[in-house]
């Protein structure tokens, strides 16, 4: 099956998650230290809510919180840490297409599912094409 439409080869503007300001170098990256305990989180919560078992609205509201994925531009990198992220360079996520061949990647890691990438994907979508974007998620 070939897609009927054609991607965006349109830049992304970054901004990083410290000063808030275009981030034009830098990189988008994810603590492993963060991931492992969200990982053990899950485990945790998912022992103790059998798939087969109904749970209430305090329960969902206990559900362990993924790992955040973030932006940090060359400034604020220096000053974070991040001893034991995964790193990608923004040059190599600097348009859609690029962010979806890394999506590809990233989707066959182990720890994926531990991520916020979904939520983080589509608050990029939202900032950059808002009207491209509304709808029901």
């Amino acid at each position: 099956m070939t897609a009927s439409r054609t991607f965006t080869t349109s830049a992304i503007t970054w901004r990083c998650h410290q000063c808030d300001l275009p981030a034009r170098a830098g990189v988008l990256h994810i603590n492993h230290q963060q991931v492992h305990a969200a990982e053990q989180a899950a485990k945790a919560w998912d022992a103790d809510h059998p798939a087969d078992e109904a749970f209430n609205v305090a329960d969902v509201l206990m559900m362990p919180h993924l790992a955040q994925w973030q932006v940090s531009c060359d400034g604020c990198l220096s000053s974070h840490d991040c001893g034991g992220c995964y790193e990608i360079s923004l040059s190599q996520v600097s348009t859609f297409t690029a962010l979806l061949r890394w999506q590809a990647h990233l989707y066959d890691k182990s720890w994926f599912d531990a991520t916020n990438w979904v939520a983080f994907v589509h608050r990029l979508a939202q900032e950059h094409a808002p009207h491209e974007s509304a709808g029901a998620w």
